[in-house]
């Protein structure tokens, strides 16, 4: 459309000016196009001269400057000044009728002379800002030519003291016989002012429809869009507006720019509107609240002020919006709306729009008004809107027809929820699998608690119909339970773990004060989560900030437990109905169906108890609910294979006992308690999968150590957090596995504390869950672990899982001592070059030195060469001999430049990770004491520090600054330098938990130690 908007307005082809001459001899200016003056013209700078200035010289020397164009180049760097432009036009002679000029625009202040005849004044051009008054709108004036004159001597003085991003002769002046340019400009001023006039006609039937359609604010936005964008039009181009309202240069400016700026914030919020979407978030508020504090502060600012300190927040402000919807328009796409290629046409527009302003307002403004695209993208909008309005309103009528059938659809679709009757279907084939891997290794006594085990998964199958019914059977009076004796202390706090991540940008904390004392409560345990879940997630969700507590006490022989929050509280005609289906409080919708508090009332029924709340408006809520308490709880020895009633206090306290399962190899029982033997030997060391398990139930753990039961993993089974916190400072781990639910330290707590000291890469964390709720999921990432399972577990698809962390962990290990032995094998040539060189020196001089440099040579050769170095441990003493045989080489090489000073006591036995102690030394020798003309001391300390044993390297060489510390502890991926040192550190801190102390200064050298414990070494 541009394109044939171009050919419609076309320019000849017509010669430009040049050193402030255009010579036009030769052209027809009768019946065709007017030229536009582009070109070099003389500029005289802080000048106003007149042609007789010229004339008599008096007007001094003047400087090409290039129209339209900003003067600032010849006006020191600065927009804001004055001057006169001078151009010189040659002509064959006069026309018939006048030639006329069309001045667009000038800032901020112009007076055009031809031949030392003034023809228009705008504004008042002076030297003196306070005799200058800007004023800068289009106008045209005539000359007569006189008869035998050939030349037109246009000057054109100019002043601007308001606009800093715009100075003199903005854009192009044309130049045509008086019937030319006339035309010309009333087919500019006709197509704004006609786009004006629909743009205004449209606004004012949409705004009368937004009146009589009960108050439908995308209506309003459409009519505010087309109000600024006619605004915008108006005080743009010809600036029609100014025949209309008496508007002043700073006003007119002001005006143009916020319609610009409203105009596309009023597009995005109606095309948030088309998306479905309110635009509500925060990064949308933020843009809002600038964009209002940026047209109060262009409203009182002067406005030189705002062209000069403001004009960058403009083009900011102004770009944001059309960018959020092309991208939003992409969205749609992607997401295939109905009717979306009305909403694709008007982006393309509103592109070509933006494409064509920014091309216009770069200084070529040598076209009329191009109206076409503004109003594409109008009529874009318009059909989207009446589209969807028309298919809206078929819509309803279908579901007006459908509706009973939708309702009893919506109770089918709750029944379709089946599918999850595979979780105890693959608990079971869980078993299934582990009994057909132990046929070949298990003895006959095995096969009892198997089967009893299985028995026990089946049971709880029926629990998981939980999910199946809901609403549904609960209508239907059809609900069945399955109750046992529960911790409320245990289960309150899981569920408040699986909630909390949704207070992260919220002032709100949950609180649980649930004694782990309480008597148990005869419930449904997935029940009785859902009905805290649904409590405690319905508290979060209507509060913003404060506090949300979860308590519990005896009450009646019940046991009470309450869930109190700050939260908006509400009405009392709101309490009768928020235990109805699809009601919420106050009408009030910020997500879900509504449908929580009905359910979880009606379930608590179902337990023999009752629901109740109490709120007020502002003040918070609090809602109750009683639970019939269990007098006596059966708990399933797995180990006796009997039942036995136990005390549910005695019972809670059994998860303070240690249960460590190991399995040895398959002529072996389940070694309970204590330290079990090694593996039968069938796997090496560095193959058998350390697995540290950590559940509350004994049941849950000795279902993981019969199907973890290959010798390949070594299982070892805690019943706390605080228990597998003490295990992991003990030793290291491939792998750990923890249940979700557990009194005192849930896994989330134990997932988090263990990350803030393992990365995800040295220590994987498994969580299992008994319910795959998305949000319990999203919490357990968020808290740093690497997968879960969902209980109970598929034993093929846990050992994969399991497997595949913990070889991931082992190959992590394997690859950072490989990457070391590797850069210790890569003997560096300089190295290699100048040993081989001090040895043939040597053997003119000293014969007995270069044999005693051959052998050390040669051991530096052999250690580096070492297959043990991809070990994980190795002795002391061959660290030493590494360290020993390059510290003499050394030592030959630069004589006293070099001193090396030991200090260690004996050690004995002790084991260390290969290539710990060299690169530290070499890194030393390099950087440290060899930088330096004249060497230094390199100090090597050993020494035992109560259960551990303390390496330290010293020199005095030329020290470092803390952030070349800190770069040499990261790894850089595109340098090889310094990646002894980080690999080192990495190694200390995943083995002994701490890595490499570096103290450094300039000038005073560097000590780097670690500490090596005794117990770990060993």
């Amino acid at each position: 459309m541009q394109r044939v908007w171009q050919q419609i307005f076309a320019l000849p082809e017509q010669p430009g000016a040049a050193a402030g001459v255009l010579d036009l001899r030769g052209w027809t200016f009768k019946d065709t196009h007017s030229v536009v003056l582009d070109g070099t013209w003389s500029f005289y700078p802080n000048r106003l001269v007149s042609e007789s200035d010229i004339r008599s010289g008096a007007a001094g020397a003047a400087v090409p400057v290039e129209v339209p164009g900003n003067w600032k180049n010849s006006l020191s760097g600065s927009s804001l000044g004055y001057g006169t432009f001078a151009l010189r036009i040659l002509v064959d002679q006069p026309l018939d009728e006048p030639y006329s000029f069309w001045v667009q625009q000038i800032q901020a202040s112009s007076r055009i002379e031809v031949n030392g005849r003034v023809l228009r004044t705008m504004g008042q051009p002076a030297a003196d800002r306070e005799l200058y008054q800007p004023k800068a709108v289009p106008y045209t004036v005539h000359y007569f030519l006189p008869e035998g004159t050939q030349e037109m001597l246009v000057l054109v003085q100019a002043a601007n003291f308001d606009h800093e991003a715009k100075g003199g002769i903005s854009y192009s002046i044309r130049l045509g016989a008086q019937s030319s340019i006339i035309k010309e400009r009333w087919y500019s001023s006709a197509f704004q002012l006609t786009t004006i006039v629909i743009l205004l006609l449209h606004a004012l039937y949409v705004f009368i429809l937004y009146l009589l359609s009960q108050k439908n604010w995308p209506l309003l936005l459409f009519a505010l869009m087309l109000v600024t964008i006619a605004v915008s039009v108006g005080t743009d181009n010809d600036l029609l507006l100014y025949i209309v309202l008496p508007l002043g240069y700073s006003w007119g400016i002001k005006l143009k720019m916020l319609s610009y700026l409203w105009m596309v914030y009023f597009m995005l919020l109606l095309t948030y509107r088309f998306y479905g979407t309110p635009a509500s978030g925060r990064v949308f508020k933020l843009y809002s609240f600038l964009l209002a504090l940026y047209t109060l502060a262009l409203s009182v600012l002067p406005i030189h002020v705002a062209l000069t300190h403001a004009i960058l927040f403009f083009n900011l402000l102004y770009m944001i919006p059309p960018c959020w919807m092309f991208v939003v328009f992409a969205r749609m796409v992607y997401q295939r709306k109905k009717d979306v290629a009305f909403l694709t046409f008007t982006a393309c527009c509103l592109i070509s729009g933006v494409v064509w302003g920014a091309t216009v307002n770069n200084y070529h403004k040598n076209l009329p008004f191009y109206p076409v695209d503004i109003l594409a993208a109008i009529i874009g909008f318009s059909s989207y809107a009446l589209k969807q309005y028309i298919r809206r309103s078929n819509e309803n009528r279908l579901l007006y027809e459908q509706l009973l059938q939708a309702d009893r659809q919506k109770d089918q679709f709750l029944m379709n929820t089946s599918h999850e009757l595979r979780t105890p279907l693959h608990g079971m084939m869980s078993i299934a699998q582990s009994e057909y891997d132990q046929k070949r290794i298990a003895s006959p006594e095995e096969d009892a608690g198997d089967l009893e085990l299985m028995v026990r998964i089946g049971r709880q199958m029926s629990q998981l119909l939980d999910d199946l019914l809901d609403l549904t059977l609960l209508r239907e009076n059809r609900m069945v339970l399955h109750p046992a004796p529960l911790s409320v202390h245990t289960i309150a706090a899981g569920a408040a773990d699986m909630l909390r991540y949704l207070t992260d940008g919220k002032n709100l904390t949950i609180h649980v004060s649930v004694s782990a004392l309480l008597p148990r409560v005869w419930a449904d345990e997935k029940r009785l989560i859902q009905i805290l879940f649904n409590l405690v997630h319905n508290a979060v969700k209507w509060t913003e900030h404060g506090s949300i507590l979860v308590t519990a006490e005896e009450a009646d022989g019940q046991l009470l437990v309450s869930v109190a929050d700050t939260g908006v509280g509400m009405e009392e005609e709101a309490l009768a109905r928020i235990f109805l289906p699809y009601e919420q409080a106050g009408g009030q919708n910020r997500g879900g169906l509504g449908l929580g508090l009905s359910i979880t009332r009606q379930l608590v029924e179902l337990h023999g108890g009752s629901l109740s709340v109490e709120s007020r408006l502002g003040e918070g809520s609090v809602f109750r609910f009683t639970l019939p308490l269990a007098h006596e709880a059966f708990c399933i020895d797995e180990r006796l294979g009997r039942a036995e009633a136990v005390d549910p206090v005695e019972a809670l306290g059994t998860a303070s006992t240690d249960w460590s399962i190991r399995l040895r190899n398959k002529d072996e029982e389940p070694f309970l308690a204590g330290v079990p033997p090694s593996p039968s030997g069938l796997y090496a060391d560095e193959d058998v999968l350390k697995i540290l398990a950590v559940d509350d139930d004994p049941v849950n753990l000795r279902v993981l150590s019969t199907i973890l039961h290959e010798d390949i993993y070594q299982l070892t089974s805690v019943l706390s957090g605080e228990e597998a916190l003490i295990r992991l400072e003990e030793e290291a781990w491939d792998l750990l596995i923890t249940d979700v639910m557990m009194p005192g330290m849930s896994g989330y707590e134990l997932t988090r504390r263990v990350r803030e000291r393992y990365p995800a890469s040295e220590l994987p964390v498994l969580l299992l869950t008994a319910r795959a709720m998305r949000e319990e999921i999203y919490y357990g990432f968020q808290q740093g672990a690497n997968d879960y399972v969902t209980k109970p577990v598929d034993s093929l698809e846990l050992k994969y899982r399991v497997t595949g962390l913990a070889r991931l962990k082992q190959t992590i290990d394997h690859s950072l001592r490989l990457e070391i032995a590797y850069l210790q094998a890569q003997i560096r040539p300089h190295f290699l070059f100048n040993a081989l060189n001090s040895i043939a020196t040597l053997s003119t001089i000293d014969i007995c030195q270069m044999q005693q440099l051959i052998e050390a040579f040669s051991a530096y050769l052999r250690s580096s060469f070492d297959l043990m170095n991809t070990g994980s441990l190795v002795h002391l003493r061959q660290e030493l001999s590494l360290v020993e045989a390059y510290l003499y080489i050394e030592q030959v090489r630069f004589g006293e430049r070099l001193e090396v000073k030991w200090e260690r006591n004996d050690t004995g036995l002790l084991r260390v990770p290969p290539l710990i102690l060299q690169p530290l030394v070499e890194n030393a020798v390099r950087h440290g004491l060899l930088s330096l003309i004249e060497g230094g001391l390199l100090t090597i300390r050993i020494e035992e520090e109560e259960e551990q044993v303390r390496l330290t390297v010293q020199d005095n060489g030329k020290g470092m600054e803390q952030a070349q510390i800190d770069r040499l502890l990261m790894k850089h991926k595109d340098k090889s330098s310094g990646i002894e040192i980080w690999n080192t550190n990495r190694r200390l801190i995943e083995r002994y938990g701490q890595g490499l102390s570096i103290q450094s200064r300039p000038g005073f050298g560097t000590t780097v130690s670690f500490m090596i414990p005794l117990r770990r070494a060993e």
